[in-house]
């Protein structure tokens, strides 16, 4: 009996121990990848079968507790029907709800034109506007015309329009007065033709084509040539010196002025450059106007002055949401980038820098007809943003723009409860209409989450409920903490002595 017993014993440990290798070999090839065609091991595998290192995903606590992600299904589901959140994780796939849906992204637009100007134009662009004459000054006399020759600086200010931005406002500015003043410090005197504008770097639309008739009589948004001082305002309300209580007492002040656009900003700019050049006792003979320099005849640059760089345009950009210089800017794109000054030859250069890090405009649904996202027919989803915002090229450039939730600002107060503010840095904004919120989340140990949170409401008169959602949201996603890795537990290979 003992003969029969003692070789069936054995069979069975040969038959255990054969199905316990195969089981080692499988989890060996789970944990390496694919093996090659031939059956071998790729070289560089250094753990060996017996090793803490495979017990990583039981020794490391979770990444998520049971209830974040049905927290998050929660939170969205009282949100408006048109919102949508994305979130990637060191760039792979996270959380999404509604991911596909379009939206208006509203000003969240902005990151898209800023994310292409630094791509095609550089941070140390700038624009440059000069004074050209067809025949050279001699003496203090230029025997002609002079004509001003706008190169898309959006931020051509005089002093009367910086005294009306208020003390909060990023007040960066191109100071048109120093350019009238280096012609006369160059020994300008007299000018016997006129000053002309030239707006012709750019198209001669004062307006994006598709923006409704209610948008531009709304008093925001000026004007959008490639020459025009003040946003293309003739007229604007100034601020109210200081009275004394009788003065204040007295008769009532005069109607309020508002906000005018010229009708002809190239010629407008010509008119205003004109009376600071006789304030400076240049003699001009004749009146301004505005045309092309001829392309006929050889240009000779009087005086020129440059913008700041585009890096200081990108933070007065997102310190004022300025419409006009993202709009001007987009223009730029397009000139620089086709040759045609003009908002769709921009957002052509939009798709296409999208397109370079990954962005599917058909996947992803992206519709854009401005830079500043006003149109209320552009649309996006919520991955357009994330891809973007997490694309290798254009991460580092994000992180350094966007505002922490711990620096002065409207994210400090909204998250002033969460656990080192610092660590989130987004874009947040909106109208009644829509919420925007995006950006990055560090959860520590060198993970970050990546997200886009976006939704619209049409009709509503205030966006409160949907803005203390947003800030739930948020603020939930900041509770996750990253998962350890081997190094963090610090834990030993066992290896058999």
């Amino acid at each position: 009996m003992r003969r029969i017993v003692m070789p069936v014993l054995l069979l069975a440990v040969a038959l255990a121990s054969l199905l316990g290798s195969n089981y080692l070999n499988d989890q060996l090839h789970e944990d390496l990848g694919e093996v090659a065609d031939d059956d071998t091991v790729p070289p560089g595998v250094g753990t060996p079968l017996v090793s803490t290192r495979r017990l990583t995903a039981m020794l490391a606590p979770p990444l998520t507790e049971p209830g974040f992600f049905n927290a998050l299904d929660g939170m969205m589901a009282t949100a408006p029907a048109s919102a949508c959140l994305n979130v990637t994780l060191d760039n792979r796939a996270f959380y999404e709800s509604n991911a596909n849906i379009q939206v208006m992204p509203s000003e969240a637009f902005l990151l898209l034109t800023l994310a292409t100007a630094h791509k095609e134009l550089g941070p140390d662009h700038t624009f440059t506007t000069t004074v050209q004459s067809v025949v050279p000054m001699e003496d203090g006399v230029v025997n002609g015309d002079i004509y001003l020759v706008g190169g898309g600086d959006p931020l051509l200010l005089t002093p009367e329009f910086v005294a009306t931005l208020d003390e909060s406002e990023n007040r960066l500015h191109t100071p048109v007065e120093d350019l009238a003043q280096d012609l006369v410090d160059e020994g300008l005197a007299l000018v016997t033709g006129a000053v002309v504008g030239d707006a012709t770097r750019y198209d001669d639309l004062l307006y994006v084509g598709s923006w409704p008739e209610r948008m531009i009589e709304s008093e925001n948004i000026g004007t959008l040539l490639a020459l025009q001082f003040d946003d293309g305002w003739v007229q604007f309300p100034m601020p109210e010196p200081a009275q004394d209580d009788e003065e204040a007492s007295g008769e009532a002040s005069e109607e309020e002025v508002g906000y005018l656009a010229a009708e002809n900003p190239p010629f407008y700019a010509a008119a205003l450059f004109d009376d600071m050049l006789e304030a400076r006792d240049v003699v001009i003979r004749r009146s301004p106007r505005s045309e092309a320099v001829s392309n006929e005849e050889e240009a000779y640059i009087l005086a020129s002055i440059e913008s700041a760089p585009l890096s200081d345009h990108y933070q007065q950009i997102l310190d004022n949401r300025d419409i006009e210089t993202t709009e001007l800017l987009l223009k730029e794109i397009g000139r620089v980038t086709s040759g045609t000054g003009s908002t769709r030859a921009g957002t052509r250069a939009v798709e296409t820098v999208l397109a370079g890090v990954g962005v599917d405009d058909e996947e992803f649904q992206l519709l854009q007809f401005d830079g500043s996202g006003q149109d209320p027919a552009s649309v996006a989803t919520c991955p357009v943003f994330t891809s973007m915002l997490g694309s290798e090229e254009f991460s580092p450039f994000f992180h350094e723009l966007l505002p922490t939730a711990a620096e002065p600002g409207p994210l400090q107060s909204r998250f002033a409860g969460v656990d080192d503010p610092g660590r989130i840095r987004a874009l947040s904004g909106g109208s009644s209409n829509t919420t925007v919120m995006m950006g990055y989340i560090d959860i520590g140990r060198g993970q970050e989450m990546t997200f886009a949170f976006i939704a619209n409401q049409q009709g509503a008169e205030s966006n409160q409920a949907i803005r203390e959602l947003e800030g739930r949201i948020v603020g939930h996603l900041a509770t996750l903490e990253a998962k350890p890795s081997l190094d963090d537990i610090q834990l030993e290979d066992l290896r058999a002595g």
